[in-house]
């Protein structure tokens, strides 16, 4: 039996923290092959004592760290505050597998990477561990020694039926579940068929011997398994929050998977959609399964921005269409969007809210773009030297400007990010009241003048603990007194 310490960073991203999906199957498959295994989850700075603490004191086979591209200065601290140089220490995750041999120049401590999918990689590694076999070999595994980096082959993708269950257990799952309005954040297909250039899916794909496999459901009855298996830890729950990349994907899948969840598990929920996906139909489906909210990424509303440097190639009309099937089956839309684009200007920033504006969305929320290692946006950043300095250190989403000026200042891309959120926080208000578009346009005129006072309680980039804190005492009140 291997005795490994799971890391997961998940500071200051913009978003409260929350599961990782990937991290609830490792640990599922580590348990199922009766590993022993503790998970650390890094979500506030001051457990850094604690875990460093925590891992000088124990004695661990293996230390494995999973982070994101914009968590890397937190990981930075951790490996100068810790000392851990007789422990085998791995990483895994999106960034390792972008970036691949050069996590090792970023960070020398690390003794190996997990490329692509780690269920059966790091499960094959603990039991080489536990048996004092040569681990150097072990598939999807890249490795550092004297001699150089050891590149083992990449394992096929496997079917999810194939797979242990996740387990949520080892996070916080109590307080991410209540926290968030007892909603269970879960994830049941895997990949995306598109190939966005801001998005890693399209070099993810490019890992496995078998990319065709890589979008993937699981069975419908699997999958009805997964949720079961999920809220028998938190009965509790009121809601789903499914997080497939695009949950609307294969309208066979969906059409069953809606029938029988309404039967078994008939759970209000939310999902991600791409507009080209929405049908009468497949809405008609959603509705009748439970389906509240369907989360659009709407990105710009301009046409040549989006098509030719995102590599998004519907239309506006298109994005119109899905929204309006949306709405007139009782379904709420989410638009997701970004600013500080490469080559943006401010007439392109404006179309993204005169589009949002048509849209009327119920809710929505604008990030700042962040340029990924090895996606098709980073090597166009890279090419017209467009980075910042200090993208690398910047955490979230919500944070800065990534990229040096070009066509807008940084004024003017905090100006857009200020405005399109709060024209999201205004739709809550105004998407419970029926009111003319030019009535709309002039009130949130009016709340951008006031806009420094007002976003000191709407500004998701200083006040998201206050509001999250708020809603944590809104909640609880209303669970006690009002079941």
């Amino acid at each position: 039996m291997a005795k490994v310490c799971l890391i997961y960073f998940d500071l200051n991203t913009g978003y409260y923290p929350s599961f990782h999906h990937g991290l609830a199957y490792i640990i599922g498959a580590l348990k199922n092959a009766d590993h022993e295994v503790v998970l650390y989850h890094l979500a506030n700075e001051n457990d850094f004592d604690q875990i460093v603490s925590f891992l000088e004191k124990e004695s661990h086979d293996l230390i494995g760290l999973s982070f994101a591209t914009n968590q890397k200065k937190y990981v930075r601290r951790f490996f100068e505050m810790a000392k851990l140089s007789s422990k085998l220490i791995i990483a895994g995750g999106v960034h390792c597998t972008l970036v691949k041999e050069n996590i090792f120049k970023e960070f020398p401590e690390i003794d190996g990477i997990c490329v692509g999918e780690g269920e059966i990689p790091i499960k094959e590694l603990c039991c080489k561990l536990d048996n004092n076999e040569d681990y150097l070999s072990s598939p999807s595994f890249y490795f550092k020694t004297k001699e150089g980096i050891v590149k083992n082959p990449i394992l096929p993708l496997q079917h999810i039926d194939n797979l242990p269950l996740p387990d949520y257990t080892f996070f916080n799952y109590d307080k991410i579940i209540s926290e968030n309005g007892d909603c269970f954040p879960m994830m049941l297909g895997r990949g995306c068929p598109y190939s966005c250039h801001y998005c890693c899916n399209h070099v993810l794909r490019q890992v496995y011997p078998n990319k065709n496999k890589y979008v993937r459901f699981p069975l419908v009855q699997h999958s009805i398994n997964i949720i079961k298996n999920n809220l028998s830890i938190y009965p509790d729950t009121r809601k789903i929050a499914f997080a497939d990349d695009t949950f609307t994907l294969d309208k066979k899948w969906l059409a069953k998977f809606c029938e029988i969840y309404k039967k078994e598990v008939d759970l209000p929920f939310i999902c991600n959609a791409r507009v080209e996906t929405i049908t009468d139909q497949v809405v008609q489906h959603l509705k009748y399964a439970g389906c509240l909210s369907i989360d659009f990424g709407v990105e710009s509303g301009n046409e040549w921005l989006r098509k030719h440097i995102l590599n998004r190639k519907h239309s506006n009309k298109k994005i119109r269409e899905a929204f309006y099937i949306t709405k007139k089956h009782g379904i709420s839309g989410f638009s997701f969007n970004v600013v500080g684009l490469p080559f943006e200007t401010k007439e392109m920033a404006r179309d993204t809210l005169d589009l949002n504006l048509e849209l009327r969305p119920n809710f929505g929320k604008c990030f700042y773009f962040y340029p990924y290692p090895g996606t098709m946006l980073h090597q166009l950043c890279l090419k017209y030297d467009l980075l910042l300095d200090k993208t690398n250190s910047v955490s979230g989403y919500l944070e800065s400007p990534s990229l040096k000026e070009l066509f807008m200042s940084h004024k003017e891309i905090k100006k857009q990010f200020e405005l399109m959120n709060l024209f999201f926080y205004t739709r809550l208000l105004f998407s419970r009241i029926r009111m003319p578009l030019l009535l709309e346009k002039s009130l949130l005129n009016i709340f951008f003048l006031l806009r420094n006072p007002i976003s000191k309680l709407l500004d998701p980039t200083t006040s998201n603990k206050n509001i999250t804190e708020l809603r944590r005492k809104v909640r609880k009140l209303a669970k006690k007194y009002l079941r």
